[in-house]
């Protein structure tokens, strides 16, 4: 009946045609509503996936992790940047090519659980085929089943965990640092020729440094368990001198490599600034270390503590020269002046200090005045 009614005028707005002066009956309108109603569903069913594939799209593109679609013969589809730069290669080179092809060997069982129905996972180095660069991931992948139970592809999340590594090897080479001062301390007290008085004194030294095992271990664990935008750090109200007396005083007493001696500049200020003292401590620690271990036997190690353009500063200086061609690339984390795999400390005192401290480090480094390093924060945290 509506074939009939509507003729050749079946082309118009169906609410032109009901709001018209042509007569219809009374059955023909109802159909023509039913038309409207469902027009006007399927356009707002477009705007909805419009508005969702648009959402979709700046997550995928913006989203801090890397997002791979495959489909169920394991060809490549489509990825986002954060996945080219974790495969360490162009999209037009990644863009419908097969999995196998391109994604690292270890990754393949997770890709194969995907293919047959099963949740995938991975938690490793990822080795770029293309370049050989490694990027520490985890990667989780999900099948895509459709209704019928076919699974059409899947999604391979990748995240890229390289600062999570990076604190895990600061963290055991500091708290090796710390523990071997408790080693000394130990040593110390169990020699014959001490009074009660520097024993009862070693004993609170050891507390001191107990402590401060405990206080690394606690401030890592809350590290790598946390978003970094979420971390919150233990900061507290420093005086910037009497804790630089405290660190110094344990190298000092461990008497550590037994060759130097640390001393504070009597220009030092006693400034009150708010700060992490975990990760303060194990920063001091490095620079403390490193300049010893840079000295010659009998040399003494010179730190200060002042104020300078709204920020605290400490800086350890010793009389040892830094070759330029080391110089350029000090803060990179396989370089050390000391050798092969010794340079984590130096990386360690920049990567707390500007990526949880707020702060910034430099050093100076001459034959004529020696090496100074320097670091600064501010005095208040927002």
């Amino acid at each position: 009946m509506l074939n009939n009614s509507l003729g050749n005028i079946s082309s118009k707005n169906v609410k032109e045609i009901i709001n018209s002066k042509i007569e219809l009956d009374p059955e023909t309108i109802q159909e023509l509503d039913a038309i409207a109603q469902l027009i006007q569903d399927l356009k707002n069913t477009q705007a909805a996936l419009r508005e969702s594939e648009e959402k979709y799209r700046m997550l995928f593109s913006n989203v801090p992790l890397g997002i791979l679609h495959f489909d169920s013969k394991g060809v490549i589809t489509t990825c986002n940047e954060n996945v080219l730069t974790i495969i360490d290669s162009a999209f037009e080179k990644v863009n419908g090519q097969l999995l196998v092809e391109i994604i690292d060997a270890h990754l393949l069982s997770a890709i194969e659980n995907t293919l047959s129905g099963k949740v995938g996972h991975y938690e490793g180095d990822f080795i770029s085929k293309s370049t050989g660069k490694i990027t520490p991931v985890r990667v989780n992948f999900a099948p895509i089943v459709l209704e019928d139970g076919i699974i059409s592809g899947g999604v391979g999340i990748f995240e890229d965990i390289s600062e999570r590594k990076q604190i895990e090897r600061i963290f055991f080479h500091d708290i090796i640092n710390t523990a071997g001062n408790l080693v000394n301390l130990v040593e110390l007290i169990e020699e014959d020729n001490i009074d009660q008085s520097e024993k009862k004194n070693l004993l609170k030294k050891f507390g001191e440094v107990s402590k401060r095992i405990i206080d690394e271990i606690n401030t890592h664990r809350h590290l790598v368990t946390s978003e970094k935008s979420k971390i919150q750090l233990n900061i507290k109200k420093i005086k910037s001198l009497d804790f630089l007396e405290k660190i110094v005083n344990t190298y000092n007493q461990t008497d550590l490599f037994n060759s130097n001696y640390v001393k504070i500049s009597e220009e030092s200020e006693n400034i009150l600034f708010e700060c992490d003292e975990t990760l303060l401590g194990r920063v001091l620690g490095n620079m403390i270390k490193n300049a010893m271990e840079a000295s010659s036997k009998g040399e003494t190690i010179s730190l200060t503590s002042i104020q300078e353009n709204g920020m605290v500063s400490y800086s350890v200086s010793n009389s040892s020269f830094i070759p330029e061609d080391i110089q350029s690339q000090l803060f990179n984390r396989s370089i050390s002046t000391k050798g092969a795999g010794r340079g984590l400390g130096l990386y360690s005192m920049k990567f707390l200090t500007e990526n949880y401290l707020n702060g910034k480090i430099s050093f100076t480094s001459t034959k004529k005045e020696g090496t100074t390093f320097k670091v600064s924060y501010p005095l208040g945290r927002k």
